[in-house]
């Protein structure tokens, strides 16, 4: 049996996590998001088949992602997390053909975390999937794509410059909201800092210095 004091604290633990978990108002929307679904696992046999997966949301906590299982919709809730495990059924094989995400909706947190200056703090996976827009000084501008994918508080994934095709990786991470890495100008080596920030719940601020000149600019989620 264990002692009083460890089985209080274990259930304080339990119970404030629950309620952070919970506290979601889905009544409120306060955004899109991009969905992944990946599978696990499947099994079965002639006429009924099952598959554990994934589903993940770009938003983080409280968010609700909609699909269809071939033709049948589906709807998974993500209560704290950036992902939920779902069990899923069928009378055909499930494949990655069978499952097509339909609608990622972001919904409002009371319980969402504060930066010092009492603003919501955003988690890194808020960052995750394709970002397009254009960057430049004054009316210097061209177009720039972002695919990225979010581990832990790590961003990995590529940078493309629209106008010249030209490819850099992005290797940077996450702290206090903001997204920063360096790379190497593929022109002449030279180092190059990014600054990413989130400017709403599908748009992001965009900041890139090199030799003393800074290119700034939106990109929206796509």
């Amino acid at each position: 049996m264990y002692p009083k004091p460890i089985l209080l604290t274990a259930c304080y633990v339990a119970l404030t996590s629950f309620a952070a978990a919970a506290d979601c108002n889905f009544a409120k929307p306060i955004g899109g998001c991009r969905a992944t679904i990946s599978i696990d696992s499947v099994s079965g046999s002639k006429g009924s088949y099952s598959a554990e997966v994934t589903v993940k949301s770009s938003a983080g906590a409280c968010s609700k992602v909609e699909y269809y299982l071939d033709n049948t919709p589906q709807t998974t809730v993500i209560r704290s997390g950036s992902s939920e495990p779902e069990s899923l059924f069928g009378t055909k094989p499930i494949t990655k053909k069978s499952i097509s995400a339909r609608k990622c909706t972001s919904y409002a947190n009371a319980n969402a975390s504060k930066d010092s200056a009492g603003n919501r703090a955003i988690g890194p996976e808020f960052f995750e999937g394709r970002w397009q827009g254009s960057v430049g000084m004054l009316l210097l501008r061209a177009g720039l794509v972002l695919d990225l994918s979010v581990e832990g508080n790590e961003v990995r994934g590529t940078s493309t410059a629209q106008n010249s095709g030209e490819v850099v990786q992005v290797n940077g991470t996450v702290s206090g909201g903001v997204l920063t890495y360096t790379y190497a100008q593929p022109a002449d080596g030279r180092p190059a800092s990014v600054r990413i920030t989130r400017k709403s719940a599908n748009s992001i601020s965009y900041s890139g210095s090199a030799s003393g000149v800074t290119l700034s600019g939106t990109l929206q989620r796509l």
